[in-house]
C-alpha cells in the first residue's frame, strides 16, 4: 500500500464512521464512540481482539465496550441496511469488479466463546480451539469494500449447537 494511502487511513476511519455514528445513538444515549474503538481495534490489532484487549488499547473499558455490543439498542440491521445504501450509490461499483467470500479465524484459548470449536485455522495452518466467520468482500480496480465487523456471520461447529445456548459465559447475537 503506498505511504500517502497509509498515512490517510486514520482519517478516512474517522469519516467512514461519522458517516454512520448516528446509528449508533438513542434518544438518552450516544454509543457512537464506542462504535468508533470497537471498528478501529478490530482494524488496527494484529492480538487481543476481544472487548478487553480493545478496550486497553483505546483506554476504555473493555466491559463497557462488551455492553454496549450486546445490551445496547442500537440495530445492527439497519446499520447494514446504511452501508448497503452507501455501496448501491457508489459509482464505482457499476461495472468491473468481483465478489470475495473468505473466512476468518481467530484462535481461541478455551471454548466459552460462542462458536468455539476445535476447527481448521487459516492463519495457523492447523486444526485449533478457533472461532471462525465468514467475510464477503467486493474488489474492483478502484474501490475496495470489506465485510464491516458486525455484519460478519459467525460459522458454529454443528458440535457447539446444542452447548451454545447453555454455556455460561457465552452469547449468541440472533443476527448471526
Amino acid at each position: 500500500m503506498p505511504r500517502q494511502a497509509v498515512s490517510s487511513l486514520g482519517h478516512r476511519l474517522y469519516t467512514f464512521w461519522e458517516r454512520f455514528r448516528e446509528d449508533f445513538r438513542t434518544t438518552t444515549r450516544d454509543g457512537s464512540g464506542y462504535a468508533y474503538h470497537y471498528l478501529s481495534g478490530l482494524l488496527r490489532m494484529d492480538t487481543k481482539r476481544h472487548f478487553a484487549g480493545i478496550g486497553r488499547a483505546a483506554g476504555i473499558s473493555g466491559q463497557n465496550l462488551q455492553h454496549f455490543m450486546s445490551e445496547s439498542p442500537w440495530s445492527g440491521p439497519a446499520v447494514c441496511r446504511r452501508v448497503q445504501e452507501e455501496l448501491k450509490a457508489t459509482p464505482e461499483l457499476i461495472a468491473g469488479g468481483v465478489l470475495l467470500i473468505d473466512e476468518s479465524a481467530d484462535e481461541k484459548a478455551g471454548a466459552k466463546s460462542a462458536g468455539a470449536g476445535r476447527q481448521y485455522n487459516g492463519r495457523l495452518g492447523k486444526v485449533e480451539m478457533s472461532q471462525v466467520a465468514v467475510l464477503l468482500s467486493y474488489l474492483n480496480g478502484h474501490f475496495i469494500s470489506l465485510t464491516p465487523p458486525w455484519m460478519k456471520v459467525r460459522y458454529r461447529p454443528e458440535e457447539c449447537l446444542p452447548k451454545v445456548a447453555v454455556r455460561n459465559g457465552s452469547s449468541t447475537p440472533s443476527s448471526t
